[in-house]
């Protein structure tokens, strides 16, 4: 049986989270799809083209698990051109390549992260309750606020990052008015810090 001939961004990031998962197998499905094996747990890894431009991937990575996230390799994933040492077409088409974890951008995620953290530092009332919707550069989350539950609509642009918060109608003006304030000071602070002053 002839070795499946994968397409080389795929196959450089495969190798990348291989060598970062101790004892973890590698399963090359096809061209574009392999999956990584890490005991009973596993990452899907698939590889699709801009339907406009051969040159340019996008990687679909779907990992239950959360298995890259709890290896620190979201941000080594982020960065996956710095890996590409010595071959500079393999590097130009990593720097043209998205990388969608679970539905979300690592950037993306990065921010979600980040949002909660922020909810946690303004005060220890605010808890993340769960993910709702998660698509490419959106998501939606629920949180709670004491008893109060809300939700917010999270939007990475390439300028800006959108926090929305809908208050449920019953949650009093006083309390709608501390979330909504917290929310702005959240977009505004992860806008800095992610899409550097503007």
């Amino acid at each position: 049986m002839s070795e499946i001939k994968q397409y080389p961004v795929l196959k450089h990031i495969v190798n990348v989270i291989k060598n970062a998962i101790a004892d973890s197998k590698v399963d090359a499905q096809s061209q574009s799809v392999s999956i990584i094996k890490d005991g009973n747990d596993s990452i899907h890894i698939k590889q699709l083209f801009d339907s406009t431009d051969e040159d340019i991937a996008t990687i679909f990575i779907t990992d239950k698990k959360e298995i890259l996230f709890s290896e620190d390799l979201l941000e080594t994933l982020q960065d996956i051109e710095d890996s590409a040492k010595g071959d500079a077409a393999l590097k130009k088409a990593l720097q043209a390549t998205t990388i969608i974890v679970n539905d979300l951008t690592i950037e993306t995620d990065f921010i979600f992260q980040a949002v909660k953290e922020s909810f946690n530092e303004l005060s220890d009332s605010y808890e993340f309750l769960k993910t709702t919707e998660k698509n490419i550069e959106e998501l939606a989350a629920q949180f709670k606020f004491g008893d109060n539950r809300f939700d917010i609509k999270l939007k990475n642009e390439s300028d800006i990052i959108r926090i929305e918060a809908q208050v449920n109608a019953t949650v009093t003006p006083k309390v709608k008015a501390i979330i909504e304030a917290d929310v702005v000071k959240i977009e505004q602070g992860l806008t800095k810090m992610f899409k550097g002053e503007k």
